[in-house]
């Protein structure tokens, strides 16, 4: 992706997901986002991006444009993604 313009947030998209219920879905997701024209930023995922969980909120809260929750049927049995959703401005 290109440098962000002043004002702009690094992360044109963060998807938010439960590793086992749709790690590969978010994966798979973010590969088809990078290939269109119209994402012009990146596309956070955590197992790419983040390096300590202890910044995802911050993250979540101050560099994503975007929020994207995949929906699998353990999405809202983990704190990080439930905290990732009510972090979202």
């Amino acid at each position: 992706g290109r440098r962000c313009a002043p004002g702009e947030k690094p992360f044109q998209f963060f998807l938010c997901h439960h590793k086992a219920g749709a790690g590969n879905m978010a994966r798979l997701l973010k590969m088809h986002m990078q290939q269109d024209s119209a994402i012009t930023r990146r596309v956070f995922v955590d197992s790419d991006d983040l390096r300590d969980l202890s910044e995802l909120f911050g993250i979540v809260q101050g560099q994503v444009e975007k929020l994207v929750i995949l929906c699998s049927r353990e999405i809202l049995s983990r704190v990080w993604c439930i905290g990732a959703a009510f972090r979202f401005p």
